[in-house]
């Protein structure tokens, strides 16, 4: 069963580090980064280096945890496993998109 929700399970970790080591942007070439963001589960928060990100929605379908975020000129979408994780930035004046991959520790 899959539930959209803007409640989070309780059992669920109530905030935690990402840490992403790859970043692609458009149809370019991946690079390393250090990108990193702090997910608070308590604030409905994703926390950036360029600001607040607000979380509107979670899916979660088994060991599966996707959000979807806004903030200032993107849309967000943060996928989660206990295998790794994977972030996308949708800007609104596009279409554009970065993509983030690596991973978020004591999320599960």
């Amino acid at each position: 069963m899959t539930v959209i929700s803007v409640a989070f399970i309780a059992t669920q970790a109530q905030g935690y580090p990402c840490v992403f080591e790859t970043e692609c942007f458009e149809d370019e070439s991946c690079i390393s980064a250090d990108f990193r963001v702090e997910v608070d589960i308590a604030d409905q928060a994703i926390m950036t280096e360029f600001g607040d990100l607000v979380i509107v929605a979670v899916k979660e379908t088994g060991r599966l945890t996707t959000m979807f975020a806004t903030g200032e000129g993107s849309e967000y979408m943060l996928s989660l496993t206990p295998r790794g994780a994977r972030m996308t930035s949708h800007a609104n004046d596009g279409p554009q998109v970065i993509s983030y991959l690596g991973r978020c520790e004591g999320a599960f």
